[in-house]
């Protein structure tokens, strides 16, 4: 019998705390949508780079808890992507959290993604802007650059409107576009280990 191997990545609301105690600007949502976007692009070392980028200028040296935290957001989201069994989830706040918290946690998260990406594919970043008449992946890059900017309208802030179904919608498409873009960059990933 084979058992599937536990993740450790940590949870969204410890490591939110974690990056604030060091004194992060980034967030937990984009902070993990960039390492997967630079996961995407050019491997764990791309991670790497761009997670060290986010932290360069904390204001606390990271604790020993915070920095295998860090590590394990790589490994487990390249695990969860290589697996290709649609097992990986963005790490993004649970559903008891307010429903703006929600949605612009995914924006944060699209935006996270979209900015990892570019730092080691420019090229990729910059064509995701006019994907008129592109393939899957740049449509992907363009819809996430879209719900980069979401938010709940007025009316759906006052509770008038339950946009939860569409919020279900949006991070389904959002867990299987990674899955796509991964899927359609391996070439390059391939390409730049034997390069290195």
């Amino acid at each position: 019998m084979t058992t599937e191997p536990t993740t450790t990545t940590p949870d969204y609301d410890a490591l939110r705390d974690s990056l604030a105690h060091a004194g992060a600007i980034v967030t937990p949502a984009e902070l993990h949508g960039g390492v997967c976007g630079a996961l995407c692009a050019g491997g764990a070392p791309a991670a790497a780079s761009w997670l060290g980028d986010c932290i360069a200028d904390l204001e606390v040296a990271p604790s020993g808890e915070l920095t295998t935290s860090l590590t394990a957001i790589i490994e487990d989201s390249l695990g969860a992507l290589e697996r290709r069994e649609l097992r990986f989830e963005p790490l993004l706040p649970d559903d008891d959290t307010p429903l703006d918290e929600q949605v612009h946690a995914l924006a944060e998260w699209c935006h996270g993604f979209v900015a990892g990406l570019g730092a080691s594919a420019p090229e990729l970043a910059r064509r995701s802007s006019s994907a008129a008449g592109a393939g899957t992946l740049q449509e992907v890059l363009s819809d996430f650059s879209q719900i980069s900017r979401a938010g709940l309208s007025e009316a759906e802030a006052a509770g008038q409107d339950q946009p939860d179904f569409a919020l279900a919608e949006l991070r389904e498409y959002v867990r299987s576009g990674v899955q796509i873009v991964f899927e359609d960059l391996a070439p390059r990933r391939n390409a730049a280990r034997d390069f290195h």
